[in-house]
């Protein structure tokens, strides 16, 4: 499954939303959260209706997907601690999932990066579980807020321990022994927005190594934001070019982020 994935998720970025005629602009809406600008330089593609969005939703959804090697990699990876995008009963996150692709085209080529979008009320990234990182996230995003260096057992920065949990996790998962190798990541933390407001976020580059030995690079960065009673994760995955031409405007663009009214 998780092979699949990697091979519809790169075929998807040259192929499917390449041929799709939905909006294309210099901006990220994200609708119900705001605007993220990304300057002349990035476009934006709608791939709402696509193949690989049907293709996301029905794995995610599928009956015990959330016990496997491929959803425990992808939770660590992009979801904040406590929060469960797999859960086994509905509501679904992934129900509600928004596609975009990024594009920027320079003299040397074009580089891309998918951009999926999940959204919902506590009721739907928490009805299977974790009451004490509900409270948490709920007050998360405040001012005042006590934000810790670590989250319900997530490592601190050092890539080690980071890399230790990712072995420790995926060890005895179902679905194959997929290897992950951690090449750099900054753990979950707060960033203060322009605006005042906050969003928490988490990237990473990453080898991911099938058992058949194929290979593929990764860059995975993962943002959370709230908006009155909702929250909006916004998941990034892209190759490792991907990511150093890509990754400016988008920290940019998350910092001037124009909120929606609420």
């Amino acid at each position: 499954m998780l092979r699949k994935y990697i091979i519809r998720l790169a075929l998807s970025a040259a192929l499917v939303l390449g041929g799709v005629a939905g909006a294309r602009a210099d901006d990220l809406v994200i609708d119900g959260l705001g605007k993220i600008p990304l300057g002349n330089a990035v476009t934006v593609q709608n791939g709402n209706g696509t193949d690989i969005q049907n293709f996301l939703k029905k794995g995610a959804e599928r009956k015990g997907y959330g016990k496997t090697s491929n959803a425990a990699m992808w939770t660590l990876m992009t979801v904040p601690p406590g929060m469960n995008v797999y859960p086994e009963k509905p509501p679904y996150p992934y129900e509600s999932m928004e596609l975009y692709q990024l594009r920027k085209r320079d003299v040397r080529g074009v580089y891309t990066a998918i951009v999926v979008v999940l959204s919902g009320t506590p009721e739907v990234f928490f009805h299977e579980g974790n009451r004490r990182a509900e409270k948490f996230w709920s007050d998360a995003f405040r001012e005042d807020a006590k934000r810790p260096s670590t989250l319900f057992g997530m490592p601190k920065i050092q890539l080690k321990e980071f890399q230790n949990v990712v072995d420790e996790v995926l060890k005895d998962k179902k679905g194959g022994a997929n290897k992950v190798k951690v090449l750099t990541v900054s753990p979950w933390r707060a960033y203060k927005q322009e605006d005042g407001e906050y969003r928490w976020g988490q990237d990473a580059k990453i080898i991911m190594t099938m058992p058949n030995g194929l290979s593929f690079p990764l860059w995975v960065e993962s943002s959370v934001f709230k908006q009155g009673n909702k929250y909006y994760l916004v998941i990034i995955n892209g190759s490792h070019v991907a990511a150093d031409q890509l990754g400016d405007p988008l920290l940019y663009g998350f910092y001037r982020m124009e909120r929606s009214s609420q």
